[in-house]
């Protein structure tokens, strides 16, 4: 026996105005972030992993941050190469706004093109001063209540500099290459008083 066809289980207009209700919670009770795509410049074919990598866009969104009594993970860790944090964080985001303002823009401005967060990816917090790196995204939370998909949900870690290149033009996030990359610091001291040497040789 089908289902009874009398009992709507997910209307078009009923997903439009749940969708809306939870773009309106997101943007109530969320926070500004920014989202910066990564961008491969050299692959390594044989491990199939990115060398060299770069974040040339920053696009500010607003997100749910799932974690509400401190970032989840290990936390810090204390060993003897010195101190590692491990924080992870969880965001919500609306797929309709996802597509609006960001998708639009990497697609070559076609507001139509499905365009979904991607691993590898990073999501800059003002809150805390945090980056962090998309580890997995999660597109069936919660899952087709009124046969209808409204957020990505993405389970994100610290980000962890690797040489990559930042020229988002956002100093906070462009601050990640200054402080985070290997350094050569040069002393070069002037002597208080000249001194010269000369050698004479006679042949």
């Amino acid at each position: 026996m089908a289902t009874n066809q009398y009992f709507s289980r997910g209307r078009r207009s009923e997903q439009r105005l749940y969708e809306d209700l939870v773009i309106e919670s997101l943007q109530m009770f969320g926070q500004d972030v920014y989202y910066v795509p990564r961008e491969i410049v050299r692959r390594d074919t044989i491990f199939n992993e990115a060398t060299l990598s770069r974040f040339v866009n920053a696009y500010k969104i607003e997100m749910y941050l799932e974690n509400t009594d401190g970032f989840a993970g290990e936390g810090d860790l204390f060993t003897k190469f010195g101190i590692q944090i491990r924080d992870q964080a969880n965001f919500v985001v609306a797929r309709k706004r996802f597509n609006h303002e960001i998708g639009s823009l990497e697609n070559g401005g076609d507001p139509n093109a499905f365009y979904r967060p991607r691993e590898g990816d990073v999501i800059h917090l003002p809150l805390s001063g945090s980056t962090f790196q998309i580890m997995q995204v999660e597109d069936e939370t919660p899952f087709y209540q009124l046969r209808n998909l409204p957020t990505f949900r993405l389970s994100c870690e610290l980000f962890e500099y690797s040489d990559e290149n930042f020229d988002t033009d956002v100093t906070d996030i462009d601050r990640i290459e200054t402080y985070a990359a290997y350094q050569y610091v040069l002393t070069i001291r002037t002597p208080e008083q000249a001194t010269a040497t000369a050698t004479a040789s006679i042949t």
